[in-house]
C-alpha cells in the first residue's frame, strides 16, 4: 500500500479508536424551490385571522385524499367542510365553495430570488365573479419562525388587481406577501390586505400550526 494511503487509514483508524467525532454535515442554503410532490396522507392545519371581522377566524384542517396528474384532492377538516383542490404547482383550484380558473396563480416553479411573473385568473363565489391581474415577485429568502416549527422560506411580494360585481364599487387591490417553505410544500404563512374603492379594507393573516408527512 502506498505510504500516503497507509498513513492515512492509520489516522482514520487512530480517531475511531478514540472516539472522535467528524462535523455533522451542514445542509445547503436554500437557493431555489421546484415544485412540491403530494402524496397520499399528507396534511396540514392552518390558522386563519382575519383583523376586520375576528369572528371569521378560525384554525383549518387539509388532508390529500388523492392525486392525479399532479393534482391534490384535499379533505378539509376531517371531511366536515367542501372539499380544496390544489394544482400541481400547490396554487388553489377550488377552496372553501369558490373556484378559481385555471388556479389563484400565487407559485410559478422553480421559485428563486429575483423571478417575477404576471398572470390572469377568474374567481367564482355564487354569483360573485372577478377577473384577477396578479403580479409577484420572489424577494428573498428568510427563517420564519410558525407554530409548526422553524422553515427556510422563499418570500414572494404579491399585487392583485381585480374587479367584479360585487357592492363595494366593483373593482379593488390587494397586497399580499407569501413565505413558501418547501419542506412542507405549502405556503407556511401570508399576510393579506384587500383594499376595495368603496368600503373597508379587510387585512387577514394566515400561518401553519402543524404538519404531517405521508405515512410510510
Amino acid at each position: 500500500m502506498p505510504l500516503p494511503i497507509l498513513v492515512a487509514s492509520a489516522a482514520v483508524a487512530a480517531s475511531a479508536a478514540l472516539g472522535a467525532s467528524f462535523p455533522a454535515p451542514v445542509p445547503a442554503p436554500l437557493t431555489e424551490a421546484q415544485a412540491p410532490v403530494f402524496a397520499v396522507g399528507e396534511e396540514w392545519e392552518f390558522a386563519f385571522t382575519n383583523i376586520l371581522e375576528p369572528t371569521k377566524s378560525h384554525n383549518y384542517k387539509q388532508k390529500v385524499a388523492s392525486v392525479a396528474a399532479g393534482k391534490a384532492e384535499l379533505e378539509v377538516d376531517g371531511g366536515r367542510a367542501t372539499p380544496a383542490t390544489l394544482d400541481a404547482s400547490a396554487n388553489l383550484v377550488s377552496a372553501s365553495g369558490g373556484s378559481y380558473e385555471p388556479s389563484d396563480q400565487r407559485l410559478q416553479f422553480p421559485l428563486a430570488v429575483g423571478k417575477s411573473w404576471s398572470t390572469s385568473y377568474v374567481y367564482k363565489f355564487g354569483a360573485w365573479v372577478a377577473h384577477c391581474d396578479r403580479t409577484s415577485k420572489v424577494v428573498g429568502v428568510e427563517r420564519i419562525q410558525t407554530p409548526a416549527g422553524s422553515f427556510d422560506a422563499i418570500k414572494i411580494e404579491q399585487t392583485v388587481s381585480w374587479s367584479g360585481n360585487d357592492q363595494y364599487g366593483g373593482h379593488g387591490t390587494t397586497h399580499e406577501t407569501d413565505w413558501y417553505a418547501p419542506v412542507v410544500g405549502r405556503i407556511a404563512k401570508m399576510d393579506f390586505q384587500d383594499i376595495p374603492v368603496k368600503g373597508p379594507a379587510t387585512t387577514t393573516h394566515v400561518e401553519l400550526l402543524r404538519y404531517f408527512p405521508a405515512p410510510r
